[in-house]
């Protein structure tokens, strides 16, 4: 009897470490992505050309996944327990710079999956991202593609030799000390992705902190609608005067854009996030899908 009962204690710890072992397949085998961009697609009457675009940069709104875990198109999985976020045309994956502009909070990024499943939405956080960026629901966000990184995951994928299973952008993520920099984010060119030199001890190491995670110093600003662009001044009056049963607060303004003038129709500036998201929603069922958010530097 004795014997019988050692030996089912032995088939049971056995039987528990294939279970193990088994779980742990199916999980090097989720922690094989590989590198998508995708055709092109129609979202809500939009057209989004997906490509591997290392220059992005963008301002607009940002919301905060509140799903389950699920695996992506690109064979991860979006999980809201790491720094994820989805993005309707990056090459997945990429990583991008997120700053979030009320407050100056900033971080590295993981794209992996497709969204958010809306046109006046530009990014979707997992919410550990959005926590970082002490984003509860929505918020204004700049997002800037980091071409080095992105390129460095892009490789590991394409290298089937590698193995990056164990590698993960957050790991050793602390920010002992708010580093408050400041950066002209009004002027999308001229934004220099800064290398992180902040290490962090791990098991009697430093190891370079991937996320670069830090407080920045926001510039005041006024948040606009860009609605669209005309080459001819009448052109621009006439779509001001059918949008005034909407939205009355309208500027015309003369742009120069490679020698060619332009008369770019924008709202004023509005006070806060939500005005400028219910604006836009109006804006975009009228018609007008490339309508997007951007900001002017106050002038003191």
């Amino acid at each position: 009897m004795a014997n019988i009962f050692l030996y089912l204690i032995v088939f049971l710890i056995l039987f528990s470490q294939n279970l193990v072992l088994s779980e742990e397949s199916k999980d090097d085998e989720l922690n094989k992505p590989k590198f998508y961009i995708g055709k092109q697609y129609k979202l809500k009457g939009k057209w989004h050309y997906p490509k591997n675009n290392l220059d992005y940069s963008e301002i607009g709104i940002a919301s905060v996944n509140k799903k389950k875990n699920k695996k992506t198109i690109n064979d991860e999985i979006f999980s809201n327990n790491k720094i994820l976020a989805k993005h309707k045309t990056l090459a997945l994956p990429t990583i991008v710079r997120v700053t979030n502009l009320d407050n100056g909070y900033t971080i590295n990024v993981r794209i992996n999956d497709r969204g958010p499943k809306n046109n006046y939405r530009i990014i979707e956080l997992s919410k550990k991202a959005a926590n970082y960026l002490k984003i509860n629901e929505k918020g204004l966000v700049k997002i800037t593609v980091v071409s080095d990184l992105s390129l460095q995951e892009q490789n590991k994928i394409k290298n089937k030799n590698k193995d990056f299973s164990n590698e993960n952008l957050e790991e050793n993520v602390v920010l002992k000390k708010e580093i408050v920099e400041t950066e002209n984010l009004m002027d999308v060119d001229k934004i220099d992705v800064k290398k992180d030199n902040n290490l962090v001890r791990n098991n009697k190491k430093f190891k370079r902190l991937k996320l670069n995670y830090k407080k920045i110093d926001v510039p005041p600003y006024y948040l606009r609608v860009d609605i669209t662009k005309f080459k001819k001044f009448k052109d621009a009056a006439n779509l001001k005067d059918k949008l005034k049963p909407i939205y009355d607060k309208i500027l015309i303004s003369l742009n120069l854009i490679n020698n060619q003038k332009y008369y770019k129709v924008t709202t004023v500036p509005i006070n806060n996030l939500q005005e400028a998201e219910d604006i836009l929603k109006v804006i975009h069922k009228k018609g007008f899908n490339n309508a997007k958010l951007f900001i002017d530097r106050k002038i003191k």
